[in-house]
């Protein structure tokens, strides 16, 4: 199981953005694009309090996301399907450590602005579906944290 687990690290460390699941104060399923960085397997991204996300976590932090690459050819498909909870990182050095990550994966974010009051989430893993067809058509690995 580590090395399935360590294949899901090295597929998150080799990708930029994820497609972030949500509930919505309505308990509607909710979507969003999110720039990430990861720390082994947890996920950590930056965004602003008053966002629709930032406020779905606030009241259910239960999130799921996927990656997936585009690709022509059934047989190099390779995909994550993650369940996990968010929650807000609220360390000081941890914040600081995680917004260089962030700047030294996406450049151009040096140049912006962020709120002090900007939110650092940290999503901690429960349970993944990591597809890989290049091993065979169909392959999934369940794997719990």
């Amino acid at each position: 199981m580590e090395d399935i687990k360590n294949e899901i690290i090295d597929y998150l460390s080799k990708r930029k953005f994820l497609t972030l699941a949500t509930s919505t104060q309505n308990n509607k399923p909710l979507t969003h694009p999110i720039a990430y960085v990861n720390k082994e397997q947890n996920i950590y991204f930056l965004t602003d309090k008053k966002t629709r996300k930032a406020k779905n976590i606030e009241k259910n932090p239960n999130v799921a996301y996927s990656i997936f690459d585009n690709t022509e050819h059934l047989d190099e498909i390779k995909s994550i399907q993650m369940e996990g909870k968010a929650t807000h990182v609220i360390d000081k050095k941890e914040r600081k450590e995680i917004i260089r990550s962030l700047n030294k994966k996406f450049p151009s974010m040096e140049n912006m602005s962020i709120d002090p009051d900007s939110l650092v989430i940290k999503i901690t893993p429960k349970t993944c579906f990591f597809s890989d067809y290049t091993k065979r058509f169909g392959h999934i690995d369940k794997v719990e944290y």
